[in-house]
């Protein structure tokens, strides 16, 4: 139960982190902004990404390929990322900052973009969280498994949205210089964390090519849950920039006990960074032990060898049929082990693929509780799309069934090879 609880804890803080605290400190300098116009425009942003996120998801849900997830997350995250460069730049340059000054229309736009941009994707990411969990349960919604998912969510999501509001009174109590330069280093690792996104995608859909980006993706891919500390170190800048912050000096003209009053203010508002550090400790153990614990990998059943005949590469019927999912490597020309999967869909039909996607690279998938499912990002497949292309499915591989064996051309085995280098 308490894996099944940390596996829903973990993805639900680290997604509503990552949205929130960013926002957050967005939201402290707009408050600063000498003009209404661009907080009330920024609360209309949020608002319709909230909704909008959640209009995707039903949408995906209820009509499953009517709606491209990749398609959708990838251009929200390309369009944030250039509202997010841009939104730098200008509060670099003190653009809108100064007293009287008029609306700056660039500011204004990029601001609302970027948090109707965020909250549209992470939105995403954060409605699919239960919603995954309910259809896995497959109809057995009383389980105690699905409640400690539910929980584990809920409470994840909670914590992470209590964090996010310490940071924000902690980034409200920075001086203006300090607070846009932390509001910097959390774009720029957002910004890093969502180009490592935006290329997978591309990768994905086959706009770059795989394979020469391989080599620098690659790592890059198998370890992009380590992203998250990026953006926890960036958060890190929040108490370190709130506690380095001079003490104020005194006022011309003011009495020592209203000088003695302001110094216990600054006192009262530093509280919140110590608060923020203490949860920001709790945030890496949960993402790195308790993640560690919720995610154990499981271990790939050994690969049955098979070698080619005339050209083919054949395996009896007889051995696949049981439903499971069943793993066979074929060495190829160049020494290269290449592994592919074969699973009975229903019927007679075959879900016949790589043991690697486009995505994830070749970890491998593995079954559990008659599901198949990745083993690097734990996505869920739906036995009836193995076999075809796109998201983390397993990449698919020419076959046909005859003679009451599955028949898999040598040639194509042999030209999927650098998959497996």
């Amino acid at each position: 139960m308490l894996q099944a609880f940390l596996q829903q804890f973990t993805p639900g803080m680290e997604q509503v982190v990552t949205l929130g605290v960013p926002l957050g400190v967005l939201y402290a300098i707009l408050q600063r902004l000498s003009q209404q116009a661009y907080r009330t425009s920024f609360h209309s942003a949020v608002k319709w990404g909230f909704w909008l996120s959640i209009l995707i998801v039903v949408a995906r849900v209820g009509t499953r390929n009517a709606v491209s997830r990749e398609v959708a997350e990838g251009g929200a995250i390309f369009l944030a990322m250039i509202a997010e460069a841009v939104l730098v730049v200008l509060l670099l340059r003190g653009t809108g900052q100064r007293e009287g000054a008029p609306v700056s229309r660039a500011l204004k736009i990029s601001a609302c973009a970027m948090g109707l941009l965020l909250f549209f994707y992470h939105g995403m990411e954060i409605w699919l969280i239960p919603v995954g969990s309910v259809i896995g349960a497959a109809g057995d919604y009383h389980s105690a498994a699905l409640y400690a998912k539910l929980g584990g969510f809920a409470c994840g999501a909670l914590f992470a949205g209590l964090s996010s509001y310490i940071a924000y009174r902690a980034a409200s109590a920075l001086n203006d210089r300090r607070l846009i330069v932390v509001f910097a280093v959390q774009a720029v690792a957002m910004l890093l964390q969502q180009a490592v996104f935006f290329i997978q995608v591309l990768m994905a859909r086959q706009v770059l090519a795989s394979a020469s980006l391989l080599a620098v993706m690659g790592p890059l891919i198998d370890h992009i849950s380590m992203l998250i500390f990026v953006i926890f170190l960036a958060l890190l800048f929040v108490p370190v920039a709130l506690f380095s912050q001079k003490r104020p000096a005194r006022p011309d003209g003011m009495n020592p006990a209203m000088y003695r009053k302001m110094l216990v203010s600054v006192l009262h508002k530093r509280r919140w960074g110590t608060v923020l550090l203490a949860l920001l400790v709790c945030m890496v153990a949960m993402s790195s032990f308790g993640k560690s614990y919720a995610y154990k990998k499981a271990e790939l059943v050994p690969a049955v060898p098979v070698t080619a005949v005339d050209g083919s590469v054949d395996v009896p019927l007889s051995a696949v049929q049981d439903g499971h999912l069943h793993r066979f490597v074929y060495q190829a020309s160049g020494g290269e082990m290449v592994r592919y999967i074969v699973i009975l869909k229903g019927g007679s039909m075959y879900g016949v693929g790589l043991d690697a996607c486009d995505i994830c690279g070749p970890t491998g998938y593995y079954e559990k509780d008659g599901q198949v499912i990745c083993r690097l990002c734990d996505v869920m497949m739906n036995k009836a799309t193995i076999g075809m292309k796109g998201g983390c499915n397993p990449i698919p591989i020419e076959h046909e069934v005859a003679d009451g064996k599955l028949k898999i051309p040598q040639a194509a085995l042999e030209a999927k090879r650098d998959v497996f280098r």
